[in-house]
């Protein structure tokens, strides 16, 4: 089946939206020539193969709430994130050993 890719969509979000579980975004980017950190474009249409591990339950519960997945992030959207915590540390600077 062919899906469009929506604003701020991911591979995971494609495959949780259409099969009900991240482990297919994988098998999804590769069959559209992409890596799996590729940032999928908007706008493009993409193929979702089949699968054996469609589960119907979580697909049909997006289906009929109405609700689309769209947890992507660019590094357009690094800057909403605050520099603060363990990853922007350094000692003496913003981190103090006493």
């Amino acid at each position: 089946m062919q899906k469009q890719i929506l604003h701020n969509q991911s591979f995971f979000d494609v495959a949780i939206q259409n099969i009900g579980t991240p482990v297919y975004a994988f098998d999804i980017a590769l069959k559209n020539g992409f890596s799996i950190t590729d940032d999928p474009i908007p706008g493009n249409i993409i193929e979702v193969p089949e699968s054996e591990l469609l589960d119907t339950q979580i697909v049909e519960y997006f289906t009929n709430k109405k609700q689309i997945i769209a947890t992507g992030f660019t590094n357009l959207d690094s800057n909403i994130i605050p520099e603060l915590g363990i990853g922007t540390m350094a000692i003496n600077t913003t981190f103090i050993v006493s």
